[in-house]
């Protein structure tokens, strides 16, 4: 952290959060966590303001790329006729594009998904060969359209097949983003809306893989608005907003407070003062 932000005498304070010691855990999936502070922590004087930041984090990746609820949903038409469409649920699990396009076939009743491993890319043929087909794209029903190359899409149509627009993308959520509900921050998502983000920590590990990140990994710290902190709620969520489900599997994060006073520190007044007399008009 930059020395002109620790520009007080007052030291730092580390908030040793663990899920399992969570007062209260909103939800079923681990990811919504609320923490009481038995002493809270406050600002020493009214011209100090506080800092936080996220200093390490670790949890297992226990979550399903293919999760329910949330991306679990492939629509699709194959009529001679007018379009009827047909949604079949895949169950939540971890897949590569061989095992879900096995899984695809399975709960459609037939071969009609080919992967191409040259092009990295799905196709859906026909029954009859010259029916039309139309694969829905998140919209109108597929919610597994990164998965299975249809994200950004429009519905595609065609005539005997058609291959999906994109390629497909099994590496799962890119990052765990780390929301502070309580904390009084003032972060801006890309429409210039409030945006509770503390950090979001890089998904670099395999499903079941262990994720860690180190003290003083690219720190950024953020200011509050709060005089006193008494109550954390926690909560983990993919980049669309989704809270992860843990399946019962802990994770835990320290989040460190610095103090910076409020106002400008003496020195900086001092040249201020300076400047302004040299900026007098002379009488």
């Amino acid at each position: 952290m930059p020395s002109q932000d620790l520009d007080t005498p007052f030291g730092s304070i580390n908030i040793y959060l663990q899920s399992r010691d969570a007062a209260q855990t909103i939800g079923t999936n681990g990811a919504n966590c609320v923490f009481f502070l038995n002493t809270p922590v406050s600002i020493p004087r009214p011209d100090v303001k506080m800092l936080c930041a996220v200093t390490d984090f670790q949890c297992a990746y226990s979550w399903y790329i293919i999760r329910t609820g949330i991306n679990d949903k492939f629509a699709f038409s194959d009529q001679a006729g007018a379009s009827v469409k047909v949604t079949i649920t895949i169950p939540e699990g971890n897949y590569n594009a061989t095992t879900f396009k096995n899984k695809l076939n399975q709960l459609i009743g037939t071969d009609r998904i080919t992967y191409d491993k040259g092009t990295n890319k799905f196709t859906y043929t026909s029954a009859t060969g010259t029916n039309t087909v139309i694969i829905f794209n998140k919209e109108n029903g597929t919610t597994c359209d990164t998965e299975v190359g249809m994200e950004n899409s429009t519905d595609q149509t065609g005539t005997g097949s058609k291959e999906f627009p994109n390629m497909v993308d099994f590496a799962g959520i890119p990052y765990v983003y780390i929301i502070g509900k309580t904390l009084g921050l003032e972060n801006r998502n890309s429409s210039g809306d409030i945006n509770l983000t503390l950090c979001k920590i890089p998904v670099t590990v395999q499903p079941l893989g262990f994720i860690y990140m180190p003290v003083n990994a690219g720190l950024v710290y953020l200011h509050l608005n709060d005089r006193e902190i008494k109550k954390l709620q926690i909560v983990l969520e993919d980049d669309e907003g989704n809270e992860i489900d843990f399946h019962g599997i802990g994770w835990g994060l320290t989040l460190t407070i610095h103090y910076q006073y409020a106002r400008l520190p003496q020195a900086n007044k001092m040249i201020l003062g300076e400047l302004n007399k040299k900026n007098e008009p002379d009488e």
